[in-house]
């Protein structure tokens, strides 16, 4: 392979990388970043399940924004993609691990929890919290825009359940969607 055929080669792959970067393939159809939520669904079918965010304000900087996750279980053998909305947009798709079979009658226990990885995956197998508390925080982000620092902001819930017979109840800290702590505390 000559010199220019290796030049081409590494174009078209690298042409072919920032398309699977900012697109969704579901079956044939490739939805593009910024594509609104029915261009996605027509494309992928009704997600699983669905979590809206109320709009965040970041302090000082005025930014506004709402977000959505919406999260597809293709079951055990692919993986669970979280799509993101910021303000009705296609702004990122996440792989998140492998799916699951959802049972028809699911039980939840502390184990439970501990294996859960996601908010999805915590409602699927769990149900809904007793009760949920949720924060924006800023982060400073890994680029600077021109002589300013940006900042990230990211969404931080707790979730509280309330197992009956337990005299601990598990509050369960999720950082952008993702559990990253689970603690006890004592119940009534």
């Amino acid at each position: 392979m000559g010199i220019p055929a290796k030049c081409l080669t590494i174009i078209t792959l690298a042409a072919m990388a920032q398309v699977a970067h900012g697109a969704l393939r579901c079956g044939s159809a490739l939805v593009s970043e910024g594509a609104w939520p029915i261009e996605v669904e027509e494309s992928c079918g009704a997600p699983d399940y669905v979590a809206q965010y109320p709009t965040a304000t970041v302090p000082g900087l005025g930014v506004v924004q709402t977000e959505e996750h919406w999260y597809y279980n293709p079951g055990p053998q692919r993986f669970i993609r979280r799509i993101i909305f910021r303000n009705g947009k296609l702004a990122r798709v996440d792989n998140l691990g492998y799916g699951f079979h959802i049972s028809d009658s699911p039980s939840c226990d502390i184990s439970t929890l501990r294996h859960a990885k996601t908010e999805y995956e915590l409602v699927a197998r769990c149900g809904e919290p007793s009760s949920k508390r949720l924060e924006w925080q800023t982060y400073p982000a890994h680029h600077h825009t021109g002589n300013w620092p940006t900042v990230q902001p990211v969404l931080i819930q707790e979730w509280l359940y309330d197992f009956p017979g337990n005299q601990f109840r598990q509050v369960v800290t999720l950082r952008n969607g993702k559990v990253v702590d689970i603690e006890s505390r004592p119940g009534r």
